[in-house]
């Protein structure tokens, strides 16, 4: 508690701090700051009735305009922006914690026992970590959905047919392992390509620290393996990977809407986007290519671009206080 208020007294932490927990304050109220509309649409999409195929700007039934879906021939779907963006704060907290948190769970446990084992064992985690950070993120991240998409059923184009046919297609094992988790699969794919960093941390600080006189004390007095780096070694090497840990929220939920952007992660119809992401997705056609305007239509991009910027520029700065206070050696 005494470091806590420590923290919290420091006028320099209590701007990211703020800015993060007006997020969280976001994400906890939306179904009172912008409620459902109901029926069968899902609560982080509200329809604005309209027959215009252009987005609908700021108005008295949109406060930052609409987004628009149009599909030849009668589909014609206009989503309000703000109510998006509000519940968007909720999933984009949600994937961002949970992404961040399992990745460092995981890179830190390896990190941590590879370095005690030291050896060949630690020789082969590091190579293997090493193999995984080489790999682009880009491509991991797409080769990952491309293994896990169209988990139940696959579409495809008969030859010298003019319709779209779904065909059921028999799924994997890991696919249905997959199914029955119930998980983001956009989740899985960061979490399988960013625990690297993690290990690398906690692996050097425990190869450096496992010679220290209190861990010889431990071994002599029969602490077990298990006991000495759970009560000793992570206890001690755990504050860098707190700080990264909380810069990969922000970074996550960014690198995942830069994605749907460019076409990875999901589709419209398909699913798979988060609030943010779908709506840089819908309103991409109509600032970007042929018919774009940057200036006409600003509120598709602007209102997520500036939530995407606040919400990792939150968890940075946070991220740059903690490494300040958790460091001794660099004590404002």
């Amino acid at each position: 508690m005494r470091n806590l208020r420590r923290f919290l007294c420091n006028g320099r932490n209590l701007a990211p701090l703020i800015l993060v927990l007006s997020f969280v304050f976001v994400a906890i109220a939306a179904p009172w700051l912008s409620p459902p509309s109901g029926g069968n649409m899902p609560a982080p999409f509200k329809l604005v009735e309209s027959v215009d195929r252009n987005p609908l700007p700021p108005g008295p039934d949109a406060p930052l305009g609409t987004s628009v879906y149009f599909e030849p021939p009668d589909t014609l779907l206009h989503y309000d922006v703000l109510h998006s963006l509000i519940w968007g704060a909720r999933t984009a907290i949600r994937f961002g914690l949970l992404s961040a948190l399992v990745a460092a769970t995981t890179g830190t446990l390896i990190g941590a026992i590879s370095g005690y084992a030291g050896g060949w064992f630690n020789a082969l985690a590091m190579r293997i970590t090493d193999a995984f950070l080489a790999f682009p993120i880009l491509a991991g991240v797409w080769l990952f959905q491309q293994i896990i998409s169209y988990l139940d059923y696959n579409i495809v184009l008969l030859a010298n047919h003019p319709s779209l046919e779904i065909i059921p297609v028999s799924t994997t094992a890991f696919q249905k392992f997959i199914l029955a988790l119930g998980v983001d699969p956009m989740m899985l794919a960061f979490v399988f390509f960013t625990w690297m960093p993690y290990t690398r941390l906690i692996n050097a600080n425990v190869l450096s620290l496992k010679q220290s006189e209190f861990i010889a004390a431990a071994k002599i007095v029969g602490a077990r393996p298990r006991r000495i780096i759970l009560r000793h070694l992570l206890p001690n090497t755990l504050a860098p990977a707190i700080v990264l840990f909380t810069r990969d929220i922000g970074a996550l939920v960014i690198l995942r809407a830069a994605f749907a952007f460019i076409g990875i992660g999901g589709t419209i119809t398909g699913g798979g986007l988060s609030e943010w992401a779908r709506l840089l997705l819908l309103g991409r056609t109509w600032i970007i290519g042929v018919g774009g305007n940057l200036w006409l239509y600003w509120w598709l991009y602007v209102p997520v671009t500036v939530a995407l910027i606040l919400f990792g520029m939150g968890w940075n700065l946070l991220g740059d206080r903690l490494n300040t206070f958790l460091n001794p050696r660099q004590q404002d």
